[in-house]
């Protein structure tokens, strides 16, 4: 049973309704972004879900589909997102979206009067966005996974041959700042593919391959893309990523380049001398084989 506040049941109750259907989705980085299927804004005075929800492009959101087996409910939420240089906020822009702010984002989806939007707020469903697709046409496709997907998600660490740490991070504690280079673009071919000048490289490792670049400025200031290739014919700072960048690479555009690793054995030792954080098996976590054969004396 949900608690429906008692003027939202009240107009519930009559024989036509001014439901609309609103969302608060909390970003990675903490901004709060808000819509509305309905065609004028909708601004919620007092309470918890307090704003101005904005129609802007818009959203729709399909049938709600639950289930008492917990299994994964979904609601598929589309709309489109603004042409570049539109002055009004909207729910979702494509630069987000590359960007990663919008994976595993919360969101909070509920029903308000939108002729009295605060008489009270009816929470129909929490979760955390999925995948979201655009199509050519600029839309935007956002899959919202109900709270029974985390029941579905590995939470445990597991061993394997590789490493699971990510280069640099807590458990690596590897110096990346030591190895990462600055660039400048001095000639683009297109968005995946450009050359530079480095300053800043170690003189232990020049391998960028696997590593990020991220943007400093430009278009895609503060977006970051995977290293395919580091080099053209042994000439160091010819950068090839795996995906094209979403906005235009131009000749001055300033990033950062870090090292990536192929999380094997050999790497962590001959590369970056840090076998003493391997997280692989084999070395500091015994194999099966050794527990076997511990069992076995």
């Amino acid at each position: 049973m949900r608690d429906v506040p008692v003027l939202l049941a009240a107009h519930s109750a009559v024989d036509v309704t001014a439901l609309t259907l609103c969302w608060l989705v909390t970003r990675k980085d903490g901004v709060l972004i808000v819509g509305t299927e309905e065609a004028r804004d909708v601004l919620i005075e007092t309470g918890p879900l307090a704003g101005r929800y904005l129609a802007g492009a818009g959203i729709t959101g399909s049938s709600i589909r639950s289930s008492s087996d917990l299994a994964v409910d979904n609601l598929e939420v589309t709309g489109a997102l603004p042409e570049p240089g539109d002055l009004m906020l909207v729910d979702l822009r494509g630069r987000d979206i590359e960007a990663g702010l919008l994976d595993d984002a919360e969101v909070v989806l509920f029903l308000v009067n939108h002729d009295s939007p605060s008489d009270g707020q009816l929470i129909i469903r929490f979760g955390n966005l999925g995948d979201i697709s655009r199509t050519t046409d600029g839309n935007y496709k956002a899959e919202l996974r109900g709270l029974s997907q985390r029941l579905r998600q590995t939470i445990i660490r597991t061993y394997g041959v590789t490493c699971d740490a990510e280069l640099g991070d807590a458990r690596c504690t590897f110096d990346l700042a030591s190895v990462t280079a600055n660039g400048i673009v001095t000639a683009v071919v297109d968005r995946s593919f450009f050359e530079s000048g480095l300053t800043g490289i170690s003189s232990t490792t020049d391998v960028f391959v696997g590593g990020l670049v991220t943007w400093l400025t430009g278009d895609n200031v503060g977006l970051q893309m995977e290293v395919k290739q580091d080099r053209w014919d042994a000439v160091l700072g010819n950068i090839q990523v795996y995906e094209p960048m979403p906005y235009d690479i131009q000749v001055g555009d300033t990033f950062t380049l870090s090292p990536g690793c192929d999380k094997l054995l050999a790497t962590c030792r001959d590369t970056f001398d840090n076998l003493l954080n391997f997280r692989g098996h084999g070395v500091l976590v015994p194999g099966r084989n050794k527990v076997a054969l511990f069992g076995e004396v």
